[in-house]
């Protein structure tokens, strides 16, 4: 393909605030091929963080305001974009970016190329939503095989449904310094389990709660084990209450939304995410390319990420029992511990990472192109 000055491709995603979905798309912004033009980001709402990052890297970032404007404006707004005639591709990630963008781009030309990040098991309309507007998709992209069957099986065209997992970074967990034991107090001897995510029912931060509990009350442990959760949402102040009468608050840290996911993970000493449904958790590869231990459900794709016994450990979902066995033995063990993160850490170099995901995608884009230029 020849080389093209003007960007092809346009990212549309929900918003630009530290999450999964904004640091995957920060880091295909940044390592699009120069064949492609340098890309746009446009955002619905708000500003954030990694949309400064985008900015710093000389991204252009477009910020639409559905929020402030309305979505109809935001949409006109988008489509207007769209007729500019400097792309060939939207890129949209997350459920409204999904949408939006399909609308927006109807009568421009640009194809779309949509994302399904998650098994949107507790919102059946919005699964209703993709497959009624199919007929604006040129490909959706699935983070998990399991990803891709679950919406196989709900009505979506297989043939338009392609899994390509998610990758990291590995260069950005060399050396982070950690941001956790000095800010909360916790002695360098002293355990800590880290949770990052979202503080919905989802994400499981409630069963690690009931989890942390039996392990606290454990008396044959090493040492203290402190809980240290990195997110916000809905759960919050009920996980602070139950905390309190468990009578655990002083090993049960909240620190709120954090945008410095190396050095959380530098200072952990193992990763949990025991969420109830899941698509391609990103923190799970996060800590893996940090060298850190997980325990994580078998929600989702996340058994396709880590290999139970030798890259972590797998519990069923909603079963708090059996997570805090798994979360005992890895804090009772050191080797144990370190054998597992140099595994997941090769997993992840030959696997999942930045690379991989880029090159897999731009194979999709290639072939989006070629078709539209022999149409």
């Amino acid at each position: 393909m020849a080389a093209c000055r003007q960007p092809m491709i346009l990212y549309l995603i929900s918003e630009l605030d530290v999450g999964g979905a904004e640091r995957s798309l920060y880091h295909l912004a940044k390592g699009l091929p120069q064949r492609f033009g340098r890309p746009t980001v446009a955002a619905l709402w708000g500003e954030g963080r990694v949309g400064e990052w985008l900015k710093a890297d000389g991204i252009e970032v477009i910020h639409l305001y559905a929020s402030r404007t309305g979505w109809p404006a935001a949409c006109w707004r988008l489509h207007r974009t769209l007729q500019s005639g400097r792309f060939r591709l939207l890129h949209t990630f997350l459920f409204h970016a999904n949408i939006i963008g399909r609308l927006a781009a109807i009568g421009t030309g640009v194809q779309v190329v949509s994302s399904i990040r998650v098994m949107e098991v507790d919102r059946p309309f919005r699964v209703s939503v993709d497959r009624w507007t199919q007929r604006w998709v040129a490909a959706e992209t699935c983070v998990a095989e399991a990803v891709r069957r679950w919406s196989i099986d709900r009505g979506l065209p297989s043939e338009k449904l392609i899994t390509i997992p998610n990758g990291v970074d590995c260069s950005e967990y060399e050396a982070a310094p950690g941001s956790l034991r000095r800010e909360l107090g916790i002695d360098r001897e002293d355990r800590i389990v880290l949770f990052i995510g979202r503080l919905h029912r989802q994400k499981g931060p409630d069963l690690l709660l009931d989890a942390a509990r039996s392990v606290c009350r454990e008396g044959k442990l090493p040492a203290a084990v402190h809980f240290v959760l990195a997110g916000d949402g809905p759960m919050r102040a009920e996980l602070e209450r139950r905390a309190a009468e468990a009578g655990i608050a002083e090993r049960f840290h909240l620190v709120g939304q954090r945008g410095d996911v190396p050095g959380l993970l530098a200072d952990a000493d193992l990763l949990v995410l025991p969420s109830r449904w899941e698509g391609m958790p990103n923190v799970v590869l996060e800590a893996m390319a940090a060298r850190l231990p997980v325990v994580a459900t078998t929600a989702g794709g996340t058994p396709e990420c880590v290999e139970h016994g030798s890259t972590g450990f797998l519990v069923p979902p909603a079963d708090p029992r059996r997570l805090s066995d798994a979360l005992a033995r890895l804090v009772c063990d050191e080797a144990l511990r370190r054998r597992l993160a140099l595994a997941g850490r090769r997993c992840i170099e030959e696997r999942f990472s930045i690379e991989h995901h880029a090159a897999a995608l731009e194979e999709v884009f290639d072939r989006l192109v070629r078709r539209r230029r022999a149409a």
